[in-house]
């Protein structure tokens, strides 16, 4: 392919990549909500938690719960149906763990896809069902790392040994702390639809 055209796609796709992110501020009122509601019902289908434990994701900013989280908006507390006592908690944002992984997905298949429009609508519907998979996957991991780290009593309510928790700290940290994931995931999902196995039905744009 001519060098030019791979420019002018990257060019392109920059440019819709940055649109979006300036929509944000427009768009906030009605994602923020939606990716609550959403997160609370996908993590507790995923069901991470064992026993009468529920994940609530709510409205929060600011605090101790905002270290470390890009534009948290969403405070994520995990309680215990039976028993008393303060929650389990930590921070998210629906700007930096549903918002930029999407727009990245949106982008691409706006500006960088080699493909008709007709058959780039199909590979983008599975395009967002995968990049919102890992999303619930990101919060299911973040959910499951905070009770990793909670007690009753005294006593854990997990138990990984040294090895699990090395595993899953890693995990965490690719998934819900590392901003390479927003970027590496869609990409690789982008490549998937548009270059995978099916892709040879496909016209050229």
């Amino acid at each position: 392919m001519d060098p030019r055209v791979l420019w002018r796609r990257a060019l392109w796709t920059a440019l819709a990549y940055l649109g979006l992110l300036l929509a944000w501020l427009a768009v906030r009122p009605l994602y923020a909500p939606a990716f609550r509601g959403l997160a609370e019902r996908a993590v507790g289908f995923v069901d991470p938690l064992p026993g009468p434990i529920d994940a609530h994701f709510e409205p929060a900013s600011g605090g101790v719960l905002a270290v470390g989280v890009e534009q948290m908006d969403t405070g994520v507390y995990l309680r215990h149906r039976e028993l008393s006592g303060a929650d389990a908690s930590f921070g998210a944002s629906s700007f930096f763990h549903g918002y930029v992984p999407t727009t990245v997905l949106l982008a691409l298949f706006a500006a960088a896809t080699p493909l008709a429009w007709r058959v780039r609508r199909r590979r983008l519907a599975w395009g967002l069902v995968l990049v919102h998979g890992f999303i619930v996957l990101r919060l299911s991991v973040a959910v499951f790392h905070c009770l990793t780290k909670s007690n009753i009593d005294g006593r854990p309510l997990v138990e990984l040994g040294s090895s699990g928790t090395r595993l899953l700290h890693l995990a965490w940290h690719f998934t819900f702390g590392e901003t390479l994931a927003n970027y590496l995931v869609p990409i690789l999902i982008w490549s998937l639809c548009v270059f995978g196995p099916r892709s040879s039905d496909a016209g050229n744009a």
